[in-house]
């Protein structure tokens, strides 16, 4: 399947990081989904619920893929937390405010498109077009959330 081992390890560092990553986002936009507060809290209750149950089926998806190739995911949410390029929702998510919630959620969604366009590049030099197809699905979803979130903030 991979040419050598080397360039297996990077493709496979870099599905590690994008589902830690992911999972990450996810979960913080199900935080700031229970605590959004303030005139637009049906918009963004409803706006950060539909976002999050995406990501929840893009998870299991990526994760499947990942084993298909042989990947053992990463498992643990200390390992998760370690290796995300993405921050967990602050402990005081609760007393951020809603336009601090959808800037942080529009910026963590281009971060993630970033990940997965490294991805999806390695991906096709390592002839893996599965894999960049599921990562450039990934980053059309994921772009978008950053329309949306952009849209809210203008």
């Amino acid at each position: 399947m991979y040419r050598n081992k080397k360039q297996m390890e990077v493709l496979f560092k870099q599905l590690s990081d994008a589902q830690a990553s992911l999972f990450v986002l996810f979960h913080k936009t199900w935080v700031y989904h229970w605590n959004v507060v303030g005139p637009d809290f049906q918009q963004l209750h409803t706006i950060f619920a539909g976002q999050y149950e995406t990501m929840f089926e893009e998870i299991d998806t990526l994760t499947e893929h990942m084993r298909y190739l042989g990947m053992k995911p990463v498992s643990t949410l200390s390992r998760i937390t370690e290796v995300s390029q993405i921050d967990q929702a602050s402990n005081s998510a609760q007393a951020i405010d809603a336009m601090t919630m959808v800037k942080q959620l529009q910026d963590d969604n281009k971060k993630l498109i970033e990940i997965c366009t490294t991805i999806s590049e390695e991906a096709d030099s390592q002839k893996q077009y599965a894999t960049s197809n599921l990562v450039q699905t990934i980053m059309e979803t994921h772009g978008k959330f950053v329309w949306q979130l952009r849209s809210f903030l203008e």
